[in-house]
Parts: structure tokens; sequence; C-alpha cells
């Protein structure tokens, strides 16, 4: 007994750590190379494995990967059932994978030395990944695609293969090269060993039986990681540029009394934003931009906040973006409000994709019963509809200029802010309020999260935030200002304003579901193998 027990809780502490491994490419760590490690040791872990085996181990690595990485939920919850809750139910997608890959690497095709097996095995993996992330990341209720490979890949040197691919497709090349990296080990870990004391002629046969597929593995994981740096990424002015000013206005750690202390976080950016106009001068902006929530009261309905934003703005000479929250009836919206310092309030972009369990409870009434916690979001978030883009006009060039917009978590998601671009988004703007996280690492991920974005659809990014990080990304991922958290600081920066699509614009949702599609064949396809295989067993 104690033998088995020993055998099965080895690879299970292994898919733990792998997950750990994977977990320590993204931000605030952010060692991506450690992702592709992570992965290909998951591919090593459940190959060949029984189904169940490969469900249980692929949840446990996901058990290993979410845990750490989803820990903002606890910090922004005060107590750690929602983070429980998300972590266990994400970690199924993982599940399912690992029980996938269990059975696809078992069909004929993909078994044995040959060169068309071992392909075969790197191509399967990689489709099976990207097909459970897509998943994952739409559905249901919107999917979560917090923990996408290619948010760990900011700063690797394949990351121009997201404006050709969008987030799915950089995944894509690093599960490819993770899969290739999981054939090298497993080509060369066996053979050394064999030729180890007593391996004899058998073990020097065998290894170079098994070294030609390490010598391929190996150079395709060198390719796919170097060769897209050479990728032409698009970065300059198309319609000139506008002048940007970014405003952080900080708030202080006990967040929640900061905003229940009405007017106080108004009155940061405020201060901020006239500490701005002092610096470079009024009438020197096109804009500025306050992140969101960064009018704790709706200056459309509270005469007070409006008397301090109308002040900022015309201390600036310039239109506001300021982030409101009105409450309508037994709703409430999240809203990027245009603040003219002639005419008030204009046009708004109205959040398109609140998250469930944090802005609204979905099945209210269902989910009161495993905890009262979901009285603590007193009243739903709806989402808003309209254009996905905020058109501003630039103060100091007379004309107007159309924003892909995006708030918080949705810079997380490929085809919302590709409304915004297709609409005719000439820059991306995300604000955001990290004040909930405190010091976790939600803002870093974000920031990642960011990066990627802007090479995705060819676009500067300026992110804002009401803690940090406030940002301005150039639309080939380079972080080229950013703000320290939790200090009140401003950026201003001359953005590109381009028109252009990137291919993976123009693919769409096509890559995503020939993904899903393709994973789905597959899994069908070992299922009807292993049905075979069971039924010729005596």
């Amino acid at each position: 007994m104690g033998v088995r027990i020993a055998g099965a809780t080895r690879p299970a502490l292994l898919a733990v750590v792998w997950g750990l491994v994977t977990y320590a490419a993204f931000p605030p760590v952010g060692l991506w190379w450690a992702g592709l490690v992570g992965v290909g040791g998951l591919v090593l872990l459940t190959r060949g494995a029984t189904a169940r085996a490969g469900l249980g181990l692929g949840a446990l690595y996901g058990v290993g990967l979410l845990t750490p990485l989803l820990h903002f939920t606890a910090v922004a919850m005060g107590n750690p059932i929602g983070w429980a809750a998300l972590t266990a139910f994400q970690s199924l997608y993982f599940a399912l994978l690992g029980g996938a890959w269990a059975l696809v690497s078992r069909l004929p095709a993909l078994s044995g030395l040959r060169l068309t097996a071992l392909v075969a095995r790197v191509a399967a993996f990689a489709v099976l990944w990207a097909g459970v992330e897509e998943l994952r990341s739409s559905w249901p209720l919107g999917g979560f695609p917090f923990g996408r490979l290619a948010f760990a890949m900011a700063d690797a040197p394949m990351l121009p293969v997201a404006a050709y691919g969008g987030s799915l497709g950089l995944s894509l090349v690093a599960a490819l090269i993770a899969a290739c990296l999981a054939e090298t080990g497993a080509a060369l870990l066996p053979s050394l060993l064999r030729l180890g004391p007593g391996g004899g002629r058998r073990g020097l046969w065998a290894g170079a039986r098994r070294l030609p597929g390490a010598i391929l593995a190996a150079g395709a994981a060198a390719a796919l990681l170097l060769a897209p740096a050479a990728l032409p990424l698009a970065t300059g002015a198309q319609e000139g540029t506008i002048r940007v000013g970014a405003v952080q206005g900080n708030v202080a750690k006990n967040f929640e009394d900061a905003f229940n202390r009405a007017l106080e976080v108004t009155g940061n950016h405020a201060s901020a934003t006239e500490q701005l106009a002092a610096d470079v001068g009024p009438g020197t902006l096109d804009m500025v931009i306050w992140p969101e929530n960064a009018a704790d009261l709706d200056p459309r309905s509270h005469a007070a906040t409006a008397a301090l934003l109308d002040r900022s703005a015309r201390a600036v000479g310039a239109p506001v973006l300021v982030g409101a929250v009105p409450v309508e009836g037994r709703v409430r919206y999240n809203d990027m409000l245009l603040w003219s310092p002639q005419e008030g309030p204009g046009a708004y972009y109205r959040k398109h994709r609140p998250v469930p369990f944090a802005e609204y409870i979905p099945a209210r009434s269902l989910v009161r019963r495993l905890t009262s916690q979901v009285d603590r979001i007193s009243v739903d978030m709806a989402a808003g509809t309209g254009p996905s883009t905020l058109t501003v006009p630039a103060a100091t060039q007379g004309r107007q200029v159309p924003l892909a917009m995006g708030i918080c978590f949705e810079v997380a998601y490929d085809d919302s802010l590709r409304e915004g671009v297709l609409q005719g988004g000439r820059a991306i703007v995300i604000p955001t309020n990290n004040a909930s996280f405190l010091d976790s690492g939600e803002a870093a991920q974000q920031l990642a999260q960011g990066r990627v974005q802007a090479v995705v659809h060819g676009r500067s990014l300026i992110q804002v935030s009401t803690v940090g990080y406030t940002a301005i990304i150039a639309p080939d991922g380079t972080v080229e200002q950013v703000t320290r958290p939790y200090t009140q600081a401003s950026l201003v920066a001359d953005v590109p304003l381009r028109s252009t699509l990137t291919p993976a614009d123009r693919l769409g949702a096509w890559p995503g579901i020939a993904a899903e599609s393709l994973a789905a064949i597959l899994a069908l396809a070992s299922i009807v193998n292993a049905v075979r295989t069971a039924r010729r067993r005596p």
C-alpha cells in the first residue's frame, strides 16, 4: 500500500510543481521562459497516461498555476471564498486538457520515433492547449482569459506573433515550443540513463536512435522562439499624433474608506490634474485621461463632483475622460465620460463586459444559498450597449479622434478591443481601478495584458490607473513610460495614431473557432481509439 501511495504521490506533486513553474512566467515574477518549461513538464507528465490520471494531473497543474496567479481575488474580497471557487472552477479546464492529451497521445499516428509521429505529437498538444484556452477564455459568462499563456510572453522574442494570430496565436506558438522542449527531454533523458553504469551497447544504440529526434525538436524550439522576432511590426504614426496627459490620482490603501468619503478620490485626481497643468502649461494637451471610478460620485448628477471636474478641465484647457458609475434604478453602469471645459458632460463609453461575481452576481438567489458574500455587491452592474469607441476632440488640433475603449478587465479580451479598432479606434485607452487589489500581482498582470494587446491590434495603448500602473505602451508592446504604484503622478506622451489593421484583427474570431474545432476533432478521435482498443482486449 505504501508503495502505491508513493507512486501516485510523485506525479501529483510534479503536476503542482509544473503549475507553479508556469506561474513564475507571469508578472510580477515575470520569468517568461518558465512558462515554456512548466507547460513542457505537463506534456511529459500526462503523455500516455490513463484518461483518469490525465484528468487528475491536469487539475493539479491548474491548482499549482492558478492558486498564486488569482490570489488577487482574495485580496479584493478580504476572504478566500471567491479565490478558492474561481481556482477550483478554472482548474477544471486544465483537467480537461490533461485528460484529452492523455488520450490523444495514445493515437497510433502519434506513437513511436518516426519524424511524422514527433511532428504530430507537438502539433496535437499545441492544438489542444489552444482549444482549451480559447474555451476557458470565452465560456461561460464570457469566459475568463486571465492566465492565457500569451500574457506571460510580453518579454519573449516571439511576441510579434500576436499581431498575426492574436493572443491565441501567441499562446499556440508558446505551446508548440513547450511541446518541442518536452520531446527533447523525452528523447535525451532515457538515453542518458541507459548510457550510465550498466547501460552497455543497448543503451548506446537506444541513445543513438533517439538523438535525431532530440536534435530536431530542440532546433524547432529554437526556431519557433527566435524567428518571430524578425516579423515586421508597423508602429509609426499614420494620422499624426495626439498629446495625452494620463493622471494617476492615487488612493489610500484603505481604499474602501477612501471611496466612501465623498469626493476624496475625485479630489486626488483634480489636484493631480492641476499640478499637471502647472507643469506643462494650459492649452498644450489634446486630452487628459482619468482612470476608472475616478469620479466617486457621478458628475452628471452631483454638482460638487461636476465643479471639481470642470475646474480641472479648465486648468488644462482640454477635455477630460473620467470614469464614473451611474446608478439607474436597480442597476449601475461603468462609464468613461467625456467632460469638456466648455460644455461639461458629453459622450461616454459604457463597459460592455462587467465581471461576473465581481461586478454582478449571476443567479443571485441560487448563489446566496452557498455564501452570503454575494450581497456585498448590492447593486448589479449591467452591460453597456453602443459603440466600443469614444470620439474625443483634440483640443490643440481642432479634429475628432476616435479611441478604442476597454475598461479594466476588458483589456484581457481580444474581441472587445477588436470591436473598437474595427470601428475606427486610432489608439486604445484602458482606464482601470486597481485599488482593491492592493500589492497583489493583478496590476502587473494587467500591464502585461495591455502590452500583448497593443501588438495584437497594432495600436498604442494608454493604461490609466487610480493607483498604478499607469503606462504608455507603444504598438510593439514596449512600455515607454510607467508610474510607480501608490504614488500621485501623471504622464505626458505624444501618442501615434494608426489606422491599418493587423492580420490578427482581419482574421477576427476564426483562429479561435479553428482551435476549438480541431481540438474537439482530436479529442473525439482519441475517444474512438480508446473504445476500439478496449474492445480488442480479451
